[in-house]
């Protein structure tokens, strides 16, 4: 991975062990504010993408994400970071994750990746790109 970012959602979405135990305990607030930023997502888009309501979210201001909103968090970080590397860093990731793409036959990444299964989609194809297996 391009590792050009080094924060904690970094270490945690590269990391499955400490990945596991986050989860287990509850992403903060930070790490949800990270992933916004690198998706250049005002909060409230954010909170669509990640299935909670503004209200919760605004309620994990002063605590944590439970166990399926902080997996949900992280997903979309590996999806993130994966896209970096799959289409040449940051620029390029954010403007790939938001348009629709030819190879999920016209589904925009961000919005296809809200459940696993299109998150696996999504992932299949970065990685094609990534190597250069465009079959």
């Amino acid at each position: 991975m391009l590792m050009i970012m080094n924060d904690s959602l970094t270490k945690i979405a590269t990391d499955p062990l400490q990945a596991m135990a986050k989860v287990r305990g509850g992403l903060d607030w930070d790490e949800a504010n990270q992933l916004a930023r690198w998706l250049d997502l005002p909060i409230a888009k954010l909170s669509q993408v990640l299935q909670i309501s503004t209200a919760t979210m605004t309620r994990r201001r002063n605590g944590r994400f439970d166990p399926p909103e902080s997996d949900r968090i992280l997903r979309f970080a590996r999806l993130w970071l994966l896209a970096c590397d799959a289409v040449g860093g940051p620029e390029g990731a954010r403007s790939w994750l938001k348009r629709p793409q030819y190879g999920l036959h016209g589904a925009v990444p961000i919005e296809m990746a809200r459940f696993e299964t299109g998150a696996r989609e999504v992932e299949s194809l970065l990685r094609r790109i990534l190597y250069g297996v465009l079959v």
